[in-house]
């Protein structure tokens, strides 16, 4: 994994590995990649943790989230989140509009995984050189 400054929160490891492989075709990288259902970690649980860390500047969240967490983590990314989200939902996932949702709250949401790196690298401007 290429070092770097985008959080990752992920349902699928083979898909995370694939944004950081197009991350670095930006010059990004992951600052950590969170696979969740992990013990202990929730989406939002993740969400606050790259809020508050340094090293990171903008979160990316891929699947899609448990019903049960998904109002909570909307209604804090809409009132709190101050660096990018951006979000991918397969269309095959459980509730397909959770990505409308999501959306709604502020959530940067791409509809095709090959194009998320394109995505983050047009809208975030890290503010120091990735190896910082």
């Amino acid at each position: 994994m290429e070092a770097g400054r985008i959080g990752i929160v992920s349902r699928s490891p083979a898909l995370a590995d694939e944004v950081v492989r197009q991350l670095s075709t930006y010059g990004l990288g992951a600052s950590k990649v969170v696979h969740v259902p992990a013990q202990g970690v929730t989406h939002l649980a993740a969400l606050k943790m790259f809020s508050d860390h340094w090293g990171t500047d903008a979160v990316l969240l891929v699947g899609a989230i448990d019903a049960g967490e998904e109002r909570a983590c909307t209604e804090w990314i809409a009132r709190h989140a101050e660096k990018p989200v951006f979000g991918f939902i397969d269309a095959a996932d459980a509730d397909p509009a959770q990505a409308a949702r999501l959306s709604a709250s502020g959530v940067h949401m791409s509809a095709d995984a090959a194009g998320l790196g394109e995505l983050i690298a047009s809208l975030v401007e890290c503010p120091w050189l990735p190896f910082d």
